[in-house]
């Protein structure tokens, strides 16, 4: 869970968000949001999901054997930094056909 906790602070703090401005987008006080970051609380599975997406994490379960293997594919290759597999980007008719 400690790991969990850690990518989500890491996520907020990324997209700008005070631990306030988070827990008012979830219902939940700043209090709340800052025993979830510090793993004090067992969180809810709902609760994981809503913060994640708000965050724009997406929370997967894989199997643990393929663990080594996505783990791999998403840090790419130690020399070079660049991950295996990215996002397609957006072009503008896209993005502007998805708001």
């Amino acid at each position: 869970m400690k790991e969990i906790a850690e990518i989500l602070k890491k996520a907020r703090k990324e997209k700008g968000l005070t631990q306030a401005e988070l827990g008012k987008k979830m219902g939940l006080p700043q209090s709340h949001i800052s025993k979830i970051e510090a793993s004090e609380v067992d969180l809810r599975l709902s609760s994981l999901q809503e913060m994640a997406r708000l965050l724009d994490l997406e929370p997967m379960l894989i199997p643990r054997a393929l663990t080594p293997a996505v783990r791999s594919v998403i840090s790419g290759r130690a020399k070079e930094r660049k991950p295996a597999w990215q996002p397609d980007s957006l072009s503008e008719s896209d993005e502007e056909e998805l708001a």
